[in-house]
Order: C-alpha cells, then structure tokens, then sequence
C-alpha cells in the first residue's frame, strides 16, 4: 500500500466533503522504457492513481500506453505523465511521479477540478479574464521543496479557472535534464511559458509576478492590463484613511499603520507557505466588509525578518491583532471566516 491508513482517513473525509462532479485521472505509461525514464516511477504513479481513485467513487482512474491515440492526440510522449480533469475540460498533467510535497498539489487539485473551482482570490480573477491567447505554463519542480509545491498547485488554479486557455504542466526536474539545459534553469521551483526561455520565471515566485508574466504573454490588451495591476499595487502599499483592501506592509510603514488605525490584523505569511494562501481570500473580504473598522493588512516575513523577529513570529500563517498601536491578540494557523469573524469581534467593542 503506498497511501498509508491516517493518510487514506484524511482523503476520505476530505474528498466526502468536497468533491462534486466526478474527476478523471488518466496514466499515460510506455512498455519500452526509453533514456532517463525511469520504469519504477511508470508503476509507482498507476499505483498511486489505482489507490487514490479507490478513496472515493467519483474519481475514475483510467490507464493508457503511450503508443495509444489518446497519448499521440494530446503529444504526450513523457512516461509517467498523469492527466487530470480532461473529462471537465481542463488541461492538467504532471511529468513524473507526485510525490513528497507535490502530492498534496495533487490531492487538492483533484477537489478543485471536481468543484470547478479555483480557490483563487477575486482580484487575481477578474485579471485573468484578460487572458485571450492560448498558454502552456510548465512548472519545474523539486518533489521536496515547499516552493514548488505552491507554485504547482498555483498554476493548476490558474488551469481551472481558464479552462481550455491554459495548460498546466508540472515536470520533475531530475526527470527533463534536456528541458533544464534548453531553458536555463538554474532554481527551483522555476515556470517557463509557451516553452518561450524568455518567459522563465525562477525561485520564489509570487502570486503577482505570476499574473503578471500571463498577461505579458497571453493578453491582447497586456499594456492596458499592466499599467491596472501597477496602480493596484501602488494603493496596496498606501496607507489609505479606511482601506477595503489589505495593505502591503514592510519594515518602512509598519509602526505607522500600527498607530494609525485604531485595529489591525496583520497576516504574518511566505510565499512558500501554502495555509497561508488559504488566508488571503478572507482577508480580502473581510477588508471590505469592516471597511472603516477594521484594517487589515500583510508582511511577508521572508522580506521583513525584523518584524517577525520582534514579534517572535514563529509559525505562519499568524494574524496580529493591533488595538490602539498595542498587540493584544495573536491568531496562528488558518480558519474558516466565520471562525476568524468571532475571534475579531471583541477587538470592535
């Protein structure tokens, strides 16, 4: 068994809660093994896909040789290559096994493709309807690296809320040597789009930089699209009377906002921590909807270690609460809206 009894019971009620319509999840494999492909891998992922579709029925696993039509139709030449959500229309593959940290890339993606939904905050959204040209986003990854992780299941998001524009493709590095070379990688996790070497994008890639390179390279109307983007982030970094949005904080207007609103929550986060991206969604809406009584905004402790350091900022996501330029709270970990709303609410009286 390659998924062990507490994993299974996680998946199990994971997927009981969330999965919607039925995903699909095909396994292209070859016979013949041919150059660095490695014939251990090729069985560990049927495996894998066999057990996982065996958690929950509405994921139906189907298996392929790559001498098939099916693999010819769609250039699949890569063994393993695993395809999910072709069935819902969407264009996700991953080259080579998903394991280590990629594999929860891949457990989430399967209930965003059975939702049809991205998870991607309103303001990245509404960007990417700009997107009018066909995308092919490949992601290299290190199996074990957080970064990566994010960036893949970042990508996938992308491929689910534009379906049929975008290819999400995410490519073990250990197994494309030739990939690597042709493209210039240096860093993991790194994108390239379009197979185009003067789309790569490398390290720690946020979610801004990754819109932005989409549009540059997708967009009909990328100038028009850009300049929006940069007049956003510039209101992000300003410290408005009653902003509806979260502002980005830093070392140089951090104690400024402290004492400017009579309460702040600061969402404490990295780019390579994934609950945290599960915070900013409601932190958005939260930012409207106590607009004029609460503000909220967000440092990136990776960029401001001093900060994080003053306030010991040991575990992320973590949300000071400010009352009156003093912390009285601080809320660790992530939690549904609601949950967060009540834990707030003493902080307005």
């Amino acid at each position: 068994m390659l998924i062990d009894d507490r994993t299974r019971e996680f998946l199990e009620h994971k997927y009981n809660q969330e999965l919607k319509n039925d995903v699909d999840i095909k396994v292209f494999t070859r016979d013949i093994i041919i150059g660095t492909e490695n014939p251990e891998y090729a069985q560990f992922s049927k495996g894998l896909v066999q057990e996982i579709s065996q958690i929950h029925p509405k994921i139906k696993a189907e298996y392929y040789n790559l001498g098939d039509d099916t693999a010819k139709k769609w250039n699949i030449s890569f063994s393993p290559t695993i395809v999910l959500g072709s069935d819902n229309g969407y264009s996700i593959q991953y080259w080579g096994v998903p394991m280590g940290q990629i594999a929860m890339t891949f457990v989430e993606t399967i209930s965003l493709v059975s939702r049809g939904e991205s998870g991607l905050d309103s303001s990245f959204r509404e960007k990417c309807k700009y997107i009018d040209e066909n995308l092919l986003v490949e992601t290299y990854f290190d199996v074990n690296s957080p970064p990566s992780s994010q960036t893949v299941l970042l990508n996938n998001k992308i491929a689910v809320e534009l379906p049929g524009k975008v290819v999400s493709r995410s490519i073990e590095a250990g197994e494309a040597e030739e990939r690597i070379r042709r493209f210039g990688i240096t860093e993991l996790p790194s994108v390239v789009i379009n197979e185009k070497q003067e789309s790569l994008l490398s390290g720690m890639i946020s979610k801004e930089n990754m819109l932005r390179r989409l549009i540059e390279h997708g967009a009909s109307q990328k100038e028009k699209v850009l300049e929006e983007l940069e007049e956003e982030e510039k209101k992000k970094r300003t410290l408005l009377d009653n902003p509806d949005i979260p502002i980005i904080l830093s070392t140089s207007n951090f104690d400024e906002a402290v004492k400017k609103y009579a309460v702040l929550v600061v969402d404490c986060w990295a780019e390579w921590c994934a609950p945290c991206q599960m915070v900013h969604p409601i932190l958005e809406n939260l930012a409207k909807k106590y607009k004029g009584k609460v503000a909220f905004g967000k440092l990136d402790i990776d960029h401001n270690q001093e900060i994080a350091q003053r306030f010991r900022i040991m575990s992320i996501p973590n949300l000071l609460v400010f009352k009156n330029g003093q912390n009285v709270d601080s809320i660790i970990g992530a939690m549904p809206q609601e949950a967060l709303e009540q834990r707030l609410k003493k902080y307005l009286e």
